[in-house]
């Protein structure tokens, strides 16, 4: 994967993420946004395979001085040695009015061969609690407060 297909592999990550979220919650969610990047989100204990490379002193998490992070940090970061993670978890965790902050729970396996056509990111509504879904339809009861729900 090249630089330049990460990157639009991101763009397309991010299509319709803040309009498929702004669905589930009350909040404003701003269509400009940061990033909060965590590194190592996978159990990266198996022997590794073909091209795999891992970082394991890759410690970077949500109190990291990286984070908020840009889009161009974001790419320049985890493309490394033309490779990237496997995976990488995209979702909106917070906002204030002038971002929505999106985290991206990286895999700690990096390669070149990547399983997915789209490229690692895969898009995941807000975390929302159960108590807030309907057990027998999985509808949403009601709209949440993100920043409330991702403090609890």
């Amino acid at each position: 994967m090249t630089k330049e297909d990460f990157k639009i592999s991101l763009k397309k990550a991010l299509d319709g993420l803040i309009d498929f979220t702004q669905e589930m919650v009350t909040n404003k969610l701003p269509h400009v946004y940061k990033f909060i990047i965590k590194t190592n989100c996978s159990y990266d204990g198996n022997e590794l395979e073909d091209d795999e490379e891992i970082y394991p002193d890759d410690k970077i998490n949500e109190s990291s001085s990286i984070n908020p992070a840009t889009e161009l940090t974001v790419i320049d970061y985890l493309w490394r040695n033309d490779k990237v993670p496997q995976w990488i978890n995209v979702q909106i965790s917070s906002c204030d009015s002038n971002f929505s902050y999106i985290t991206l729970e990286c895999c700690g396996r990096f390669s070149a061969l990547l399983n997915h056509k789209d490229g690692p990111f895969r898009g995941l509504g807000p975390n929302i609690p159960y108590r807030y879904i309907d057990q027998d339809s999985g509808e949403l009861l009601v709209k949440v407060d993100l920043n409330k729900i991702n403090k609890s």
